[in-house]
């Protein structure tokens, strides 16, 4: 049986560039902070496939076969990432639990699906190592 990872690589992911690195490592990287934050495996492999389908910022979609994403994932980590792929990122998350889509309609999901959502840009955004900055500035402040 092939395992996720082995399947983005069968989807060419590792000849496509993101953020200065493969889109391949990128994936892995926000699975291992997921795994690293003690998340759930549902999440953990909708982070790994978390821009599977293209996103508002990364517009490369790899495939749009939502059914065999499922045959490799499972059905709730497809979900998550099918959401996360079609939300109105980053904004979405903070408005209670009606997630608006970037073509303007919405769905409304329960407060752990998005938990687990929210968890993922998380990890995204650590990844990307977007807003170390002020992570860095705020930590050098309250150690004087």
């Amino acid at each position: 049986m092939i395992t996720p990872r082995e399947y983005l690589i069968n989807l060419g992911v590792e000849n496509t560039i993101h953020s200065g690195r493969t889109f391949y490592e990128h994936l892995c990287n926000v699975e291992d902070i997921l795994k690293i934050c003690r998340a759930d495996e549902d999440t953990c492999l909708a982070g790994l496939y978390h821009s599977i389908y293209g996103t508002s910022y990364f517009k490369i979609q790899t495939t749009d076969n939502r059914e065999l994403i499922k045959s490799v994932i499972g059905e709730r980590a497809e979900y998550l990432a099918w959401i996360f792929c079609n939300a109105k990122r980053p904004f979405c998350w903070f408005c209670g639990n009606k997630i608006v889509f970037t073509n303007g309609e919405f769905i409304v999901v329960d407060n752990k699906t998005l938990h687990d959502l929210q968890m993922i840009e998380g990890a995204n955004l650590l990844e990307q190592k977007c807003g170390a900055d002020l992570i860095i500035s705020f930590a050098a402040k309250n150690s004087e």
